[in-house]
């Protein structure tokens, strides 16, 4: 194997994503209760789904205007919700509570593992299952600057597992299948999404979850570098 790029998930591998951004519930129940909104966690859940339901795909539309389309989201959210008062408060508030890049903050080792392969000249890029926000999200972390390429699934209109992000991705990062290896947390959409393109994967399993995979496994990216230069041969590193 010739490695010429290292591609990372983002989310659950190069950082924790705060319970609140996985759990939409938490952020709408703390918001209505800070207006003195009462609205049962049920009734949260339930308008959740009515609007995934009909809005969530449209978000492919709305590349580059992603706050638009959470201002149509936080709209629908609230005439289910029956809130007809301080609306544009309670918007605000809640795009406060999602879009606050401090929120999410960087695993331990994940910058000196970053560090050590691009001192050994490998490239470095990013595939994720996220919006434009995350562009925000890395320039506030500095990582902007150390990522070669960086593709979500937004802008692809799909997500990973699909094929077309990881196609993508090679594609900006101009090498092929066999050149590149993925690291990510998702058995399902790292692993076997990224091999099934015929790229090599890495399992960060930090909580030593049940799967069965031939993929290399990991507890702590502190594990990676090693793979690394095993898969790229003598003479790399």
């Amino acid at each position: 194997m010739r490695l010429r790029t290292v591609f990372f998930d983002w989310g659950g591998t190069l950082a924790q994503i705060p319970p609140q951004l996985n759990r939409p519930e938490l952020v709408w129940d703390s918001t209505c209760s800070g207006f003195d909104i009462r609205r049962t966690e049920a009734e949260i859940h339930q308008a959740l789904v009515e609007v995934d339901r009909s809005l969530g795909p449209q978000i492919y539309r709305y590349v580059g205007r992603t706050r638009e389309y959470w201002g149509l989201y936080d709209g629908a959210m609230m005439d289910r919700l029956d809130i007809q008062f301080r609306r544009d408060e309670i918007e605000a508030a809640v795009q406060a509570k999602f879009e606050d890049p401090s929120v999410v903050q960087l695993f331990p080792e994940t910058w000196s593992v970053l560090d050590r392969l691009r001192a050994q000249g490998y490239p470095l890029g990013v595939i994720s299952n996220h919006h434009d926000g995350l562009l925000d999200v890395l320039r506030f972390h500095g990582l902007d600057q150390v990522f070669k390429s960086v593709t979500y699934s937004q802008e692809v209109g799909a997500e990973k597992p699909s094929s077309a992000v990881f196609e993508r991705a090679l594609k900006r990062a101009g090498c092929s299948p066999d050149e590149a290896l993925h690291v990510g947390d998702s058995l399902r959409a790292d692993v076997e999404g990224a091999e099934a393109c015929g790229l090599s994967a890495v399992w960060l399993n930090r909580d030593g979850r049940p799967g069965v995979t031939t993929a290399r496994t990991i507890r702590t990216l502190n594990e990676l570098v090693p793979i690394v230069e095993q898969l790229a041969g003598p003479g790399k590193g």
